[in-house]
């Protein structure tokens, strides 16, 4: 079932994350954060770090990070919607029965889409990052003073300077020009055709509240 983006604020805003974690694993406050053992790989001094102020966990040993759903996916080994009814259960939130519709259920599919063409879209501009070709955007980040774990960890990329490559790369994979253009990640015009909306910049992508890439920010270089 697809839970509105509202519903899964209130279910995640509702779990304070210290209180969360902290009935898996031994907090202690340290500043304006908690620390402890990270329960995803063996350590011997606590390098788990949670966020009361950010709703957020990092692990500086181990990279895993995320808010009180991710943590719950990953520990317990749930999916994103039998984290969230848990989650929901423990705050008492009733959730909403899922719309079978055909309006609704065509709605959830173009939704479905549009995340796809962007987790592609952002798999592209990482590894694109990482080429030859995005020898300007790590200079970049690195002159930034960003390493290579806060790099990977936030999925930054690289946008080419030709004006088609992620068009071409998306259409290879049989996705339409108009889910493209959808997608916010392209634009059309008489002249060039369907052409990338970005070119020849750092890339940072948006996730929502369950870790989806929902659109990118660039920053030109």
């Amino acid at each position: 079932m697809r839970y509105s983006d509202e519903i899964i604020e209130e279910v995640r805003s509702r779990n304070d994350i210290v209180d969360v974690i902290g009935q898996y694993v031994h907090l202690q406050k340290k500043g304006a954060n908690h620390f402890g053992l990270c329960p995803f790989h063996n350590e011997k001094s606590g390098s788990f770090s949670v966020s009361a102020h950010k709703q957020m966990y990092y692990c500086f040993g181990c990279g895993a990070g995320g808010n009180v759903i991710t943590f719950l996916m990953k520990y317990d080994n749930l999916t994103f919607q039998e984290a969230v009814k848990q989650l929901a259960d423990r705050a008492g939130i009733k959730l909403p029965d899922e719309d079978d519709s055909p309006a609704a259920k065509a709605m959830r599919d173009k939704r479905q889409i549009l995340l796809d063409i962007n987790k592609e879209a952002a798999k592209y501009y990482y590894y694109q990052l990482r080429g030859r070709t995005g020898q300007k955007g790590m200079e970049y980040f690195r002159g930034r003073q960003l390493s290579d774990e806060t790099m990977q960890h936030f999925g930054l990329g690289y946008a080419n300077i030709t004006s088609d490559d992620l068009v071409k790369h998306l259409k290879s994979l049989g996705y339409e020009d108009s889910q493209i253009i959808d997608a916010g990640l392209a634009s059309y015009d008489e002249k060039y055709g369907t052409h990338d909306k970005f070119w020849n910049r750092v890339m940072f992508p948006i996730q929502d509240a369950s870790q989806k890439v929902i659109g990118f920010g660039g920053r030109v270089l």
